[in-house]
């Protein structure tokens, strides 16, 4: 039997999900975790998706930090006898697993979620910042990858980055995963609002999950205060789910007065699973005002699950999605006044005119089949 390691030692957002599915996926391997065993959202998603922890041995993290969690899970696998290595986030250790000059003891595979570093500038672009020069390290050491590291298979959430992959390193298996939802909401939108005491007579636009910079919240901010300023708009109430611990200080602040003047309820932290999709069915719009971000979103996928509309900037694969499939509408990328005026068109939108697509192909079990079968 397969002995294989999994590695999420920082399971924050989306990714205590994603480790449910990975899990699920590998069920008939034997199964070691590198996780926060107490994670109360692991705890939460492998209940929910009937993932038995018994089952599995747990090893503590020492650090999040990349290096360190590499070397602890090298270790893991000399001393336990893994035969293979499964970095659920792998955006986080492939930079770390390339420079290795020990190499890794096993094959390591993983989700490369946000994988900027194949865009063919880097083979040329001079190290601008410190970013960028990471970037042309990753790609310039895939190109030239030796046998002290055995990748076995990459998985991405979009196929032009399969196309991609191939183009700089052609001999590394690759497929592309669904980005897919994590449940469907069991509550109507009266009974979604009543159990979460929001307003019966209001439109409501969502705005879940990290507060990081590109997620565009502060852009939201903004967009609502300065409709409180038009006398001429019934304002919308926004409703804010998730974590504000990366909003700066100022916009803490501009987000507490929108809350104070009813303009805005704020769920800040972490919610259960069970609830989280049930906030979607509440909510009139979902908004995905993501800024120069270019792959896919989970919160896309949810809103698609749940049967509603987004507003989303003009960009990337989200934009593009949202276009082909007429999921809601669309924002000049970077334009807060122009995201203004989407939300205040949405308030007389039909619904009539929304159209929604075939959701098995994002559902979780199309996501554990394929990653099951690619790596049988």
């Amino acid at each position: 039997m397969k002995h294989i390691l999994i590695v999420e030692p920082n399971p924050s957002g989306h990714r205590a999900f994603y480790l449910s599915l990975i899990v699920q996926a590998f069920w008939e391997m034997r199964i070691s975790l590198l996780v926060p065993s107490d994670d109360v959202a692991i705890r939460d998603h492998f209940v929910s998706r009937g993932v038995d922890t018994r089952d599995f041995s747990y090893f503590t993290p020492k650090s999040t930090i990349p290096a360190i969690v590499v070397k602890q899970a090298a270790e893991i696998v000399l001393e336990e006898g893994v035969s293979m290595v499964f970095f659920a986030y792998l955006d986080t250790y492939l930079p770390e697993l390339l420079k290795r000059n020990e190499g890794f003891p096993c094959p390591v595979s993983g989700i490369w979620f946000h994988p900027y570093d194949l865009d063919w500038q880097y083979r040329w672009l001079p190290p601008l910042d410190k970013r960028l020069k990471q970037r042309g390290r990753v790609h310039r050491a895939l190109r030239s990858l030796t046998d002290k590291l055995e990748i076995a298979h990459l998985f991405f959430l979009a196929a032009d980055s399969v196309k991609k992959l191939r183009s700089v390193i052609p001999k590394i298996p690759s497929s592309c995963l669904p980005d897919p939802w994590e449940k469907r909401p069991s509550l109507g939108m009266t009974d979604a609002r009543d159990r979460f005491g929001l307003p019966y007579d209001r439109k409501i636009f969502l705005h879940i999950g990290s507060s990081e910079k590109r997620k565009g919240l502060a852009d939201v901010i903004s967009v609502f205060e300065q409709m409180a300023t038009d006398q001429h708009v019934k304002i919308p109430l926004l409703l804010r789910v998730g974590e504000n611990s990366r909003l700066s200080p100022e916009d803490k602040t501009r987000l507490q007065g929108l809350v104070d003047k009813n303009l805005a309820h704020c769920v800040d932290g972490h919610v259960s699973e069970e609830d989280f999709i049930e906030y979607f069915s509440a909510s009139d719009w979902i908004l995905l005002p993501y800024r120069n971000f270019r792959y896919s979103s989970g919160i896309l996928s949810n809103a698609i699950g749940a049967g509603k509309p987004v507003i989303a900037a003009d960009h990337g694969l989200i934009g593009a999605t949202v276009k082909m499939h007429s999921l809601g509408l669309l924002f000049r990328h970077r334009s807060a006044k122009d995201l203004e005026g989407k939300i205040v068109e949405a308030l007389d939108w039909p619904q009539s005119k929304i159209s929604t697509i075939s959701s098995e192909d994002l559902s979780p079990d199309h996501f554990v089949g394929i990653l099951r079968d690619e790596m049988s």
